[in-house]
Formats: structure tokens, sequence, C-alpha cells
């Protein structure tokens, strides 16, 4: 499986994304991760996000479907957000402390395994597909095992002989803790 990279444009990129990590960059502003459909991991600069007036206002959150809207920088790997749109108004997840556990430990595994602004439509609909999984239903076991086997997948770097987690630790990336977490409560 190959793609191409992106190449930086000074044009506003406009692609679906979910916000899988935000931390403070200053006391007004944000950094934001995002696995997007077309470009892959990218993180971005949300100036003023903190502000009550700011246009991000209740629109930055975790694990949420949207539109977004930025442009490359060509000097780091940190880009320009515009604007974000909810696709369809939903309710954040919220379903109690599982759900969230299980959200954050899939989207940790996506920016531990995606390379910045990588193409990876699969892992994006991977993704989308467990969200929406956590949206309806309570997490298991098996959604877990099933989340970490198609991402081995979509990585190339699935071995049928050995356990998913195996797979993935060979890529010699560890395994985030909260899974552990995550296990000892399903």
């Amino acid at each position: 499986m190959h793609h191409e990279l992106s190449l930086p444009s000074k044009e506003i990129q406009l692609t679906k994304a979910f916000l899988i990590r935000k931390y403070r960059l200053s006391e007004t502003s944000l950094i934001t991760v995002w696995l997007t459909q077309e470009h892959g991991k990218i993180k971005t600069t949300a100036q003023g996000a903190m502000k009550q007036e700011s246009p991000f206002a209740g629109c930055l959150e975790l694990f949420r479907e949207v539109m977004i809207s930025f442009l490359w920088s060509t000097k780091s790997d940190l880009h320009y957000l515009k604007e974000v749109t909810p696709i369809v108004p939903q309710d954040s997840l919220c379903a109690g402390y599982l759900t969230l556990l299980s959200a954050s430990y899939f989207a940790e595994l996506c920016d531990l395994f995606v390379e910045p602004s990588h193409p990876v439509p699969e892992i994006f609909d991977l993704l989308s597909r467990a969200l929406n999984f956590l949206n309806k239903n309570r997490p298991t076991l098996l959604a877990l095992r099933h989340f970490e086997k198609e991402l081995a997948k979509a990585l190339g770097i699935y071995n049928p002989c050995i356990s998913t987690e195996e797979s993935l630790c060979a890529a010699g990336i560890n395994l985030p803790p909260s899974r552990k977490k995550l296990l000892t409560h399903l």
C-alpha cells in the first residue's frame, strides 16, 4: 500500500478530521492534533481558541468528526487552523469513563502509529467506525482487539502467527499505558 505525501500548498486545505489530541500553546491558543481523511495526521495552531469569543468555541471537542480548513506551513509541521465545522450535529462522546478511555486509547494508537502528513484513509475510516461504535455501544474487549488487528493490517505489520499486541510492538513502538488500564475494566 503506497500513498503519496501531501505537498505543502499555500491554498487553504479542507478535509474531514477527528481531533485526537490538544494541548496549550499559549494562554489563549492551542495545538491541535488531527487525524484527517486526506492528509493523515496533522498538527495545527488554533490561535485564540481559549478566548470566549473565539470562532473555535465549542468546536474543538475530542473524537468528534468535523470539517477543518487549514493553511499548510512551509516552515514547520505546525499548520494554521482556519475553521472547524461539525459535519452532523451530534452529542459529544460522554457515555462514561470506559467509553472515553476506549476512545482515548484508539486515538493514542493513531497518534503513535501514523506519520505526520501521510494519507491513511483506511485508518481514518477505522477510527470513524470505532468512534461510531462507542457512540452507540458499551466498549468491549472484542472491539479493542478488532481495532488493534485492523490497525496492524492497515499499517502492514500484522502477523497472524503472533498476537496483535506483539505485531504492533514489533514496529518498535510501546503501546500506550492506557491499554493496561482499559483491559482491567473490560
